[in-house]
């Protein structure tokens, strides 16, 4: 059951040999950090952490029932003029070791809050290379003092990616101490489940058209209606192919798809599957992934892409770029390139092919790589249980930006 109440018998502190660790989020809906932060929860309980979510949105979200039958709780705590003192009322009742807060620069006034209700290790984690609430006066002087509030009080400072640092805490993180990139782990075998789904028939590909794929919610950010754009481009180029999106349904998002398919052509050629519980399955019968994102912190789609040996055609944003500089597979293209530089970097893939062998080729040097479950639970496990007032004697799971983000480049 979700704990929304504000009684003392709520948080109970973590049994003997035990400690708790609070994390926070907006809501616990379906989202890359916050499939990640589940994954991550059975092998966090085996290593002693009783973990709290807290919710600022007012609701627990979709993925609670979830959370809580892996032995976690949820509780909603809305910001309004009470969330300061109820927030700190929580933490003096639970005592927890650990807050680790995953809001951008909001994080600055939780860990304030923690600091206050002294909490030793206080972590503020950034996910993302920008954000969608704009660039007004009032935003960027926001920006200032909560990253000020982050410098005072965190003890640990961690993004999914270099560039991730770089927008969320400041372009020279790496002179920073207490900054290190942790980048999300993805659980492999999760990709290996059962399905009937036939892909090519689904969307009624013949022998040798090329089957792309995009695998994303219905988000601006995400920019769905430039994959019907990608597929004509290809056509105009001599190479036959369908797209697929999967992801949750959203009418506008969807209409803008299918406006643009029917703008260039291809309006038969461009499928709206839906969400879907097999992707590893999906994608591994795709050509290549699509990912034409605006923006993105450390897309799990291209993760899982690599994971099962399918190629990523992606904007060559920061995440991406960090990616594709510790795997083979990923192909950078212009964010604002023309669709037809989407169908040169596409060509060359799917002329290349795939064997067996080169998938579990790829599978191997996947759960080899910085970015499988076990390096990030041993991350999380060596921020949770290090000294909690420094980080000093924490340097092992610090990565250094590229050069470009050293020097404070985007």
């Amino acid at each position: 059951m979700t704990r929304s109440g504000a009684g003392p018998t709520s948080a109970a502190p973590p049994a003997p040999n035990r400690y708790a660790v609070v994390q926070v989020f907006g809501v616990l809906d379906v989202g890359g950090a916050e499939l990640r932060a589940v994954e991550l929860l059975p092998h966090l309980a085996a290593a002693g952490a009783d973990v709290h979510f807290v919710t600022l949105a007012g609701r627990s979200g979709v993925l609670a029932p979830t959370v809580e039958r892996l032995g976690a709780r949820v509780r909603p705590l809305p910001l309004d003029v009470r969330f300061p003192l109820r927030f700190v009322r929580f933490l003096v009742r639970l005592r927890p070791r650990v807050v680790h807060s995953h809001v951008a620069t909001f994080s600055g006034a939780l860990l304030l809050l923690a600091r206050l209700a002294r909490v030793p290790v206080r972590i503020a984690h950034f996910r993302s290379d920008g954000d969608e609430h704009g660039n007004t006066l009032r935003r960027r002087a926001q920006r200032w003092i909560m990253r000020g509030l982050i410098r005072w009080c965190a003890t640990d400072i961690v993004g999914v990616a270099p560039g991730a640092l770089s927008h969320g805490y400041r372009p020279d993180w790496t002179s920073d101490p207490r900054c290190r990139v942790v980048p999300n782990g993805l659980d492999v075998d999760r990709l290996d489940g059962p399905s009937g789904f036939d892909l090519r028939a689904a969307v009624g590909a013949a022998p040798g058209e090329v089957v792309c794929l995009h695998v994303g919610r219905p988000s601006p950010a995400k920019r769905r209606w430039l994959v019907p754009r990608i597929v004509a481009a290809l056509r105009a180029a001599g190479a036959d192919g369908h797209a697929a999106l999967v992801g949750l349904r959203q009418e506008d998002d969807e209409e803008r798809v299918r406006a643009e398919a029917r703008a260039v052509g291809v309006a038969g050629r461009v499928h709206l599957l839906g969400p879907r519980d097999d992707v590893g399955a999906v994608m591994r019968q795709a050509d290549v992934v699509l990912l034409p994102s605006a923006r993105e912190g450390l897309p799990g789609v291209v993760l899982e892409a690599l994971a099962v040996g399918t190629p990523v055609v992606g904007s060559d944003l920061p995440g991406v770029r960090f990616i594709a500089a510790e795997l083979p597979g990923v192909s950078l293209v212009p964010r604002d390139a023309p669709p037809s530089e989407w169908a040169a970097a596409i060509a060359p893939l799917v002329r290349a092919g795939r064997t067996d062998r080169d998938r579990e080729a790829a599978r191997h040097a996947f759960r080899a790589s910085v970015f499988s479950l076990r390096s990030a639970v041993d991350a999380h496990v060596h921020l949770y249980q290090g000294r909690p007032e420094g980080p000093a004697g924490r340097s092992d799971h610090r990565m250094t930006a590229p050069a470009t983000e050293r020097a404070g480049q985007p």
